[in-house]
């Protein structure tokens, strides 16, 4: 730390040497001449040192440059292994009897006496010197002592106010190797009074986890490795506050007790009435502060600069996010997207909302945890309950079919209200980049009737899955059965021709509208949204139906619906014209057949895939460009069975639909009530009557 003056002191005494042989030797240079040239080098030489070790001890001051215990005791070191050369003072006094020689003879009497004063001067000089080279010494150990004794002292705080266990979990092979990973087990007690932010559900992109350091949990079918993450928002904010406690060393508010002193401290400021009101003033602050970051999404705000591909929104179905649903969001956060989905099941059960729909939750998955991508439910360790819980099953919905009715609305309109909630809430980055919405099922329903004229352009697209956008026992009236949101959205539908819901072949929604007695829905249902979205003038669309596909388009389609959203999130504005895009590639130009179209509003019917639906794009790209005999034999076994999977689906399906047709009218049944729909209530005339923004 000192080390300039030392070398200062060993450049002096070196300096002055050579400057005292060359005046010997060199005969053109008078003795003195030389002498004073030795000199005054000398003198520049030490008072740079002196300054050079001012500035140093300047710098090391403990509670400047001392931030950790390891650097003070580096610095210890380096200063009990600087000591004074040992020569330096018998080097001074030799210097001093050369310079005495030099007044032998050979000089004039008035240069004698000019030279005995310069002498007389250095002497001096040199005194000085030495008293500053002891006063250095003095003040080095001083200091030393005083690094010393504030090294204790923070040794022993860090000891006594160490982190907490959960805020010491980093992967330490990654703290050793690069940038720290927090470990998912670093996930504590879930927060008390549960919100619908808490409980929001998160699945993030390859470059989102390593933006945040956290450890990945979930990989996408195919993947050799886990590279995504998935989880809710209270527990990411848990992982990014242990992550920080462990960097920063900085204690658990748990541990963090006061002291005697500050308790007596505080005791005597709350004796004074105005002091008091003061501190209370400041305590419903801080509270309201945390509670407002709390129901916000700002923990995303780092991810800011880390090049999402996009952000979705998305709602699930009407059994939570388990299922396709789960899967759909896998898929497309391994496409880049940050996926936002909030889950109305996971509320605490006894809570007010709990008592309306709950299911108990799975806790965070570990790295090393089974999450195979055809699992059914990787998200909830219950079945459903509560008020507005229920399964769309012949004897359920006929015991009391406008009981349920009424339940569809609410549950809309329970959804809706987390979908505004959750877009409000959406960090300001997301609103200006845009985001897109998705739904399945119920989940889809919600979209297609959601009215985000508010929003304006910060909506890129929509896509709505299982769901025909058309007016049945799952919409309470005709309008309800419409687009509710802006025209000029790009929309993606997406059905099966076998969905045993929604299908235009056959279906709940089919068998209701047809019975002739009091049936209700659409007499001429089609079982996608082409001819409504025709009807209201979408600017934008298509209409995707799936041949042989149930309620669950991931059992047949699933390497579809990959190369469907790739296209739509790239090209949403372009996605009406998907048969166009698809013709470049001659691997693709059967993947979908047009069968109408107006405008930019295009149905296309997409058959069976040749490939086996558990096979990963990669491999299917591979063998469609060079195809081999055991690829052949392999794709073949797996093709068969996949049908037998398919054929099971549509089986029960087919149950359900046998269940329902008996209780028609004309099946002996009682048939169906056929009310104009539910009371109006306060949300019924929420829709905007005019766009958030002026059409182009």
């Amino acid at each position: 730390m000192y080390s300039s003056l030392y070398d200062s002191q060993e450049r002096y005494a070196n300096d002055v040497d050579v400057k005292l042989v060359g005046s010997l030797n060199h005969g053109g240079m008078m003795p003195a001449q030389s002498m004073t040239q030795g000199s005054m080098m000398a003198a520049h030489a030490m008072n740079q040192g002196s300054m050079m070790a001012g500035h140093s001890m300047m710098a090391a001051h403990p509670m400047m440059a001392m931030t950790h215990p390891g650097q003070m005791q580096r610095a210890l070191s380096q200063t009990q292994m600087q000591q004074v050369p040992p020569n330096f003072h018998q080097r001074m006094n030799e210097m001093e009897m050369e310079l005495m020689k030099l007044k032998v003879s050979g000089m004039h009497p008035m240069q004698a006496t000019a030279d005995k004063g310069l002498v007389a001067s250095q002497v001096a000089t040199l005194a000085s010197h030495s008293d500053l080279t002891k006063a250095y010494n003095d003040l080095a150990k001083a200091h030393a002592e005083l690094l010393q004794k504030y090294g204790d002292s923070m040794s022993q705080k860090l000891a006594q106010g160490s982190p907490s266990k959960a805020a010491t979990k980093l992967r330490s092979s990654d703290v050793e190797n690069g940038p720290s990973v927090v470990s998912n087990d670093a996930v504590g007690k879930p927060p008390l009074e549960q919100s619908l932010m808490d409980n929001t559900l998160l699945f993030l992109p390859e470059r989102a986890v390593a933006e945040l350091g956290i450890e990945p949990n979930m990989d996408d079918k195919g993947d050799s490795k886990k590279e995504l993450w998935f989880g809710r928002l209270w527990e990411l904010r848990a992982l990014m506050k242990a992550k920080y406690q462990s960097q920063h060393r900085v204690s658990s508010a748990a541990e963090q007790q006061l002291t005697t002193e500050q308790k007596r401290d505080l005791a005597l400021k709350l004796q004074d009435p105005q002091m008091k009101a003061r501190l209370i003033r400041l305590q419903a602050r801080w509270k309201g502060t945390v509670y407002r970051l709390r129901v916000s999404f700002a923990v995303l705000n780092r991810l800011h600069f880390c090049q999402l591909r996009g952000v979705l929104v998305y709602a699930h179905g009407s059994g939570g996010c388990s299922w396709d649903n789960m899967r759909i969001c896998r898929m497309i956060s391994r496409m880049g997207f940050l996926v936002i989905a909030p889950d109305g099941f996971a509320y605490p059960k006894d809570s007010a909302m709990g008592k309306i729909r709950h299911k108990d939750v799975l806790p965070l998955h570990k790295a090393k945890d089974d999450i195979d991508y055809w699992t059914g439910d990787l998200i909830y360790s219950s079945a459903g309950s509560g008020t507005a819980t229920y399964s769309t099953k012949a004897e359920k919905v006929l015991e009391n079919p406008d009981d349920f009715r009424t339940l569809y609305e609410k549950c809309y309109q329970l959804r809706r209200s987390e979908l505004h909630f959750t877009i409000k809430n959406l960090p300001r980055f997301i609103k200006t980049k845009g985001f897109f919405l998705g739904g399945t099922s119920e989940g889809a329903m919600t979209i297609a009737r959601f009215d985000d004229q508010r929003y304006g352009e910060m909506v890129i697209g929509r896509f709505i899955n299982s769901f025909g956008i058309e007016y049945c026992y799952f919409t309470p009236t005709p309008e309800a059965g419409e687009l509710g949101g802006q025209l000029d959205v790009p929309t993606l539908n997406i059905i099966g021709t076998k969905d045993q819901y929604f299908g235009g072949l056959d279906s709940v929604a089919k068998i209701v509208a047809s019975d002739p007695k009091s049936g209700y829905g659409d007499k001429d249902l089609t079982g996608n949204g082409y001819k409504t979205l025709l009807r209201q003038g979408l600017h934008v669309g298509l209409v995707c139906v799936q041949e042989n596909g149930v309620h669950s388009p991931c059992n047949t389609h699933d390497n579809f619906l990959r190369e469907l959203f790739d296209v739509f999130f790239a090209r949403p504005g372009s996605i009406w014209e998907l048969d166009a895009i698809w013709n470049e590639d001659p691997t693709m130009k059967d993947r979908v057949q047009v069968q109408q179209s107006s405008g930019k509003l295009t149905q296309v019917f997409v058959p069976l895939p040749k490939y086996p639906n558990k096979w990963s794009l990669r491999r299917v790209e591979a063998v469609r460009w060079l195809p081999s005999t055991s690829a052949t034999k392999e794709m073949e076994k797996e093709l068969q069975e996949d049908a037998r999977k398919q054929a099971a689906d549509q089986k029960s399906a087919q149950n359900l639909l046998d269940q329902v047709r008996q209780s028609t009218s004309q099946g002996g049944g009682t048939g169906f009530a056929g009310k104009t729909g539910p009371e109006k209530s306060y949300y019924s005339g929420d829709k905007m009557k005019k766009t958030a923004l002026p059409k182009r």
